[in-house]
């Protein structure tokens, strides 16, 4: 068996007036994150790592923000179609290992259901994918409250 790892990370603007989603979810929270999509930091991030694991570029890469196509996605459809990209190299998720770096809101609550949407979008058991959380005490644009960043790292195998 072959196996690869890839790395993500992935930012996003806080702002008033958009919804939050984080890990294929909405959260309630007062603000939310500015991007061409969902601006799902933990999906972008997921995205990137599968992507740099089998050797395909970046998000950025396959789903532009110049692309109306991508205006206002939702990003489990990103996610689905990113699994579907390293299939056509015979690749497939092994597991996840993530952690979103958030002052607000808290994200632990939160984290069983958005391990149950991931593994249903990406065809893996909820075990095989692990979600951290974690502020930055207060510090940098995260500690203000100005955004919020995610990094995930993957596993994928084939054969």
């Amino acid at each position: 068996m072959k196996i690869r790892v890839g790395m993500g990370y992935d930012v996003h603007k806080l702002v008033e007036g958009r919804n939050l989603f984080l890990g294929g979810i909405k959260i309630d929270h007062t603000m939310g994150l500015l991007g061409h999509s969902d601006a799902d930091v933990l999906i972008h991030a997921i995205c990137d790592a599968l992507l740099g694991a089998a050797n395909m570029r970046d998000i950025g890469y396959h789903f532009p923000d110049t692309s109306a196509d991508t205006l206002n996605v939702d990003s489990k459809i990103l996610l689905r179609k990113v699994v579907e990209l390293i299939a056509t190299k015979g690749y497939r998720v092994g597991n996840i290992d993530a952690t979103i770096c958030a002052e607000r809101p808290k994200i632990n609550p939160h984290v069983p259901q958005m391990k149950a949407c991931l593994a249903q979008v990406i065809g893996i058991d909820e075990d095989e994918i692990s979600i951290k959380a974690t502020t930055t005490e207060k510090l940098g644009f995260t500690g203000r409250q100005e955004g919020m960043s995610a990094y995930a790292v993957a596993l994928i195998e084939k054969g």
